[in-house]
């Protein structure tokens, strides 16, 4: 497989995954949809009970969410902190090592 055929091959996959995570999502969506209908329309409460119930759920599920992010983005944050550091080390044993060599050919 020559390179050419290999990166067609990623963007691919890639795309691929991007599809699968679009349609997980507009799953999840039209799942929700459905289900806060069934949930209006064979509610045992007042609708004005019903309407506070359901908005009191969604500000719960965005509270959720957003608390889920906010922790994605925590761990998000430190791997990137984590992957600085071993690069700064890399960097440093290759500085080192090529003094040493240059020092060592001298």
């Amino acid at each position: 497989m020559n390179k050419g055929q290999r990166n067609e091959r990623e963007m691919e996959d890639f795309m691929s995954g991007r599809m699968k995570w679009a349609g997980s999502v507009s799953a999840f969506a039209v799942g929700l949809g459905v289900g806060a209908a069934i949930g209006v329309l064979c509610a045992p409460a007042s609708g004005d009970d019903t309407r506070d119930y359901l908005l009191a759920s969604a500000n719960d599920g965005l509270d959720r969410v957003a608390a889920a992010g906010e922790k994605l983005t925590q761990r998000a944050r430190q791997g990137a902190d984590e992957a600085k550091g071993r690069v700064r080390q890399a960097k440093k044993v290759g500085e080192d090592a090529f003094r040493e060599a240059k020092n060592s050919s001298s």
